[in-house]
């Protein structure tokens, strides 16, 4: 039987891409082939969280040469048991592509202005981390100029990476899973306490802190939404870095009633978070945002930073409002869009075509000629 081939560089946890993955897997096993998901190193055991699904690990090494011809060993080895391209998943696996030649298909996540070392970008204290950077950018530029197809998830990171490595990039927009159970249909922000959501990784990144400057100008003065909601509740859920510090400012700020960090929700928690609550927030600046497509599958309006480039998919959809990005902007894109809805609640029908992780799945194996 055919293998289809996920080549994902290492896996430490599982997140996004992981998850997406076992999405993608899952559509191949449908379509009757082998998902085989070749690393250098499986922290978490991936096979478990899919029957059917393969994992191959390559011998690591600190040398990022070898660990090229290692796969590209391993590729060739077992040729011609691999159904149509090789999906070479993250930046990282670009740059593990400079010794190929066009036999593989590239997704591109995150362009380099999102994460933290920004290679041509910023100063470096000594001459070794230069010529490191450098040569990891001439590496990726190679591996990205040999890829048969290149992709990324939004047309912003497409121009950026474009101008970048001097590539084109076609775009192909992630979904998420829309609920199995029955979602609640009703109105928002119609009862007297207003409750609004958030669920992350606790990290600098995210602007956690223009929550609670919404939840500070709320709490003074609800009579900024009218005469409707008599109080206000904030659930920020999910750990990371910065949960102390966001803590001891919602306790400066005097929002312990107001604002709660209940950590890690279970997906029952998530659904329950769901359920109730008025308005997700999402004043990230990110890649994409899957969180925003899950709040609007379960029919629950979103106030998002523009800076989440997941927002060039919704500007104009009246159950989201983009905010500017800062703390002021996305505080007046809360009391705004809260004060639309009361005004105007949207129709279902903006909802009917968002994109779906199966969906997301399908064109990913049709780039790879998988089917």
């Amino acid at each position: 039987m055919k293998k289809a081939i996920i080549f994902y560089p290492h896996i430490g946890e599982y997140g996004g891409i992981e998850r997406n993955i076992i999405a993608l897997a899952t559509e191949v096993i449908k379509k009757g082939y082998v998902p085989v998901v070749v690393c250098f190193y499986d922290h978490i055991n991936m096979s478990k969280y899919l029957d059917g699904l393969v994992t191959v690990k390559i011998n690591d090494h600190w040398n990022p040469f070898i660990k090229s011809l290692r796969l590209k060993r391993w590729i060739d080895q077992n040729k011609k048991d691999i159904l149509g391209h090789p999906f070479f998943f993250g930046g990282k696996a670009g740059f593990y592509g400079a010794v190929f030649n066009e036999n593989y298909v590239l997704h591109y996540t995150d362009p380099p202005s999102l994460l933290s070392n920004k290679a041509l970008k910023t100063g470096y204290k000594n001459l070794f981390s230069l010529f490191r950077n450098r040569l990891s950018y001439l590496m990726s530029r190679s591996g990205i100029s040999r890829a048969k197809n290149c992709i990324t998830m939004t047309n912003w990171n497409a121009a950026e990476l474009h101008a970048l490595y001097g590539r084109p990039f076609d775009v192909v927009y992630q979904g998420g899973m829309p609920p199995n159970s029955d979602v609640n249909h009703a109105e928002r922000c119609k009862n007297t306490v207003l409750r609004m959501f958030s669920i992350c990784r606790l990290t600098a990144s995210k602007n956690l802190g223009w929550i609670l400057e919404v939840a500070k100008h709320l709490k003074g003065d609800l009579s900024l939404l009218g005469n409707r909601f008599q109080s206000i509740e904030i659930v920020i859920a999910g750990s990371g870095p910065q949960l102390d510090q966001l803590k001891g400012l919602t306790e400066k700020l005097g929002l312990r009633h107001v604002v709660s960090f209940p950590g890690f929700l279970s997906d029952a928690g998530v659904e329950d978070q769901y359920n109730k609550t008025d308005l997700f927030l999402v004043p990230a600046r990110q890649g994409f945002g899957l969180p925003v497509l899950e709040a609007l599958y379960r029919r629950v309006p979103v106030v998002i930073n523009k800076e989440s480039r997941i927002s060039e998919l919704l500007t104009g959809n009246p159950w989201v409002a983009v905010s500017g990005n800062s703390a002021l902007d996305f505080k007046n894109a809360v009391i705004s869009h809260i004060t639309q809805l009361n005004a105007y609640y949207p129709a279902e029908a903006a909802l009917d075509n968002l994109p779906t992780e199966q969906g997301w799945a399908a064109e990913i194996g049709k780039k790879c000629k998988w089917w």
